[in-house]
């Protein structure tokens, strides 16, 4: 049969509507919903927003293009969208990109689009709150955050001005503080895009932890901040430091603190590096940040903080900065 070439133009608010799109990535949400990244035959972008107890009716792969029939039209404040249709969707797969497709303007679509709006990028750094022998990195039961690095660029490919949010405190109320400040920053930068790298942690875990303060206001900010903008999540193969020229390493050996990070890799089920490497890894930070809040949480301001806090935003930083430029290359490469 003909496939229809209805466009995100044609979407109408609680209409449904058949249309043929591209999955660029899903998003993963901790209460089981699930948000697809489209691309249709001229090159918009939405989103298609599945349900939690909708999400076992569909096997949507990302990366491939489907043809989407009787999904419900959802309007918010003029950003068109798709909804499953209370599951009464189909999505059927198809075999490549269809001929009805306008290849160039798909092709150059993104890159056109991210030469237009700004772009926040944005990394999160936990603590645990289990052994990490019993860590599921999916639960956010079994972390907090500790920080937020935030980035702002008015483009794709220009630099963009970093700065990272830390939490101030071990309780409840200091990580909604957090998250309420993560919150006010992006709807102040008000860009059209989110840039992560490798971010279903994040995207999993900001709302997740939100949920967990017990809000239901700022669970709802969180889902509107993160709902109401383009997600692109960067997911090259390799690590950030694999994908950028020069990486910018942070070294725990040149900040004053009474921490050996050699006590908690010798027993550390995931670490695989030399024990007193001074590089600082993602396997360090936890505890780094533990140490960190249990001073600021005494009211105490000495060398062994300000040294603590500059680690965090040293290695938080370097996470943020390099994205802006990844994600022109990766789309001049398309």
């Amino acid at each position: 049969m003909p496939l229809p070439e209805n466009t995100r133009e044609d979407i109408v608010d609680d209409e449904p509507i058949d249309l043929v799109g591209k999955v660029e990535h899903v998003d993963q949400f901790d209460d089981g919903n699930e948000r697809y990244h489209l691309t249709d035959i001229v090159g918009n972008r939405t989103t298609l927003k599945i349900w939690s107890d909708e999400t076992d009716g569909y096997d949507i792969e990302p990366d491939a293009w489907y043809l989407f029939e009787d999904a419900g039209g959802d309007i918010y404040r003029g950003d068109s969208k798709l909804k499953s249709n209370y599951g009464n969707m189909a999505a059927t797969r198809l075999d490549g990109m269809p001929d009805i497709v306008d290849r160039e303007a798909v092709e150059t679509a993104g890159l056109k689009e991210l030469s237009d709006g700004g772009i926040v990028a944005f990394d999160i750094e936990t603590i645990s709150t289990v052994p990490e022998s019993e860590l599921d990195l999916d639960n956010s039961d079994h972390v907090e955050l500790l920080c937020i690095g935030v980035g702002y660029a008015p483009a794709a490919g220009q630099p963009g001005k970093s700065e990272v949010l830390v939490r101030d405190g071990i309780s409840i109320e200091s990580e909604a503080e957090l998250i309420e400040r993560f919150c006010e920053y992006v709807e102040a930068a008000d860009p059209e895009y989110l840039l992560l790298f490798k971010g279903d942690f994040d995207l999993n875990h900001v709302p997740g932890r939100a949920e967990r303060t017990g809000s239901d206001a700022l669970s709802d900010r969180v889902q509107t901040v993160l709902g109401e903008r383009e997600i692109i999540n960067l997911d090259p193969p390799g690590s950030l430091e694999d994908n950028i020229d020069e990486p910018t390493e942070t070294y725990w050996d040149i900040y004053e603190h009474t921490l050996s990070p050699g006590d908690w890799r010798v027993d550390h089920p995931k670490y695989t590096g030399e024990i007193d490497d001074p590089t600082v890894s993602n396997k360090d930070i936890p505890y780094f940040g533990e140490r960190y809040l249990e001073l600021v949480e005494q009211d105490q301001d000495n060398q062994e903080v300000r040294a603590l806090y500059e680690l965090i935003r040293h290695y938080t930083v370097a996470d943020i900065d390099p994205l802006f430029e990844m994600v022109a290359n990766e789309k001049a490469e398309k």
